[in-house]
């Protein structure tokens, strides 16, 4: 039974080697997400539910310095020997998000946590059009430039610890794994931008007319068949 399944194992565990690399730095990323949210969720838990200030501020601290860990971890394995792969683009990808939407994310469960146990106001709804989802729409866009500009120096940075190189086509630094992680995160970018703010001014820059809306609630109100 073991003959039949055995080479199926290797065959995973080689492409989830090619893929990931050999170190063990993947486990820190996914330990660094884990702590990331049982951090923030723990802190807030402890600061609603427990009335313990002083020691969610401490658990809250925490969230950035895992995020000081994982680039720490990061480094070590580079200067190691270890080849860059995708575990080590993902870390630095992932140090770019908390940093840039780390605060949102925290200042938004503290206000839902806030509601729900002590009382607080409820969070305010997206808007949905007019100049405050043009607001939330540069806002938004504007931590993806952080987290990409983040991401980017830390892969410049990986570059240059593996040995400065620029790939001298295009085509080249597409096929790269540093160079191509760059421009695909550049392009994410522009992408973002143009589905986000541009399509917000375009499309979605005002407000629901209140005649429209008046009209609407009025056919609501009235049974069909009726004028």
């Amino acid at each position: 039974m073991w003959h039949g399944i055995t080479p199926r194992h290797h065959r995973n565990m080689d492409s989830f080697t090619e893929l990931f690399g050999t170190s063990p730095l993947i486990w820190a990323i996914l330990g660094a997400e884990a702590a990331f949210w049982i951090l923030l969720f723990g802190g807030l838990a402890v600061r609603y539910l427990l009335r313990r200030r002083r020691l969610s501020a401490i658990m809250l601290i925490g969230v950035p310095v895992v995020d000081l860990v994982l680039l720490v971890l990061t480094a070590t394995d580079l200067t190691s020997g270890e080849e860059p792969n995708v575990t080590h683009l993902l870390a630095t990808i992932y140090l770019g998000f908390t940093v840039a939407f780390g605060h949102a994310l925290i200042t938004k469960a503290d206000v839902w946590f806030a509601h729900r146990f002590a009382g607080g106001p409820a969070p305010r709804p997206k808007p949905k059009s007019g100049p405050a989802y043009v607001r939330a729409a540069w806002s938004e866009w504007r931590r993806v430039v952080l987290a990409v500009a983040i991401a980017v120096a830390g892969l410049l940075a990986m570059q240059a610890m593996v040995g400065w190189t620029v790939p001298a086509s295009f085509a080249l630094a597409n096929e790269d794994v540093i160079w191509g992680m760059i421009i695909k995160l550049v392009a994410i970018t522009g992408i973002w931008f143009a589905a986000g703010p541009v399509y917000a001014v375009l499309f979605r820059s005002s407000d629901p007319s209140p005649d429209a809306t008046e009209r609407v609630s009025d056919s609501i109100r009235t049974p069909q068949g009726r004028p």
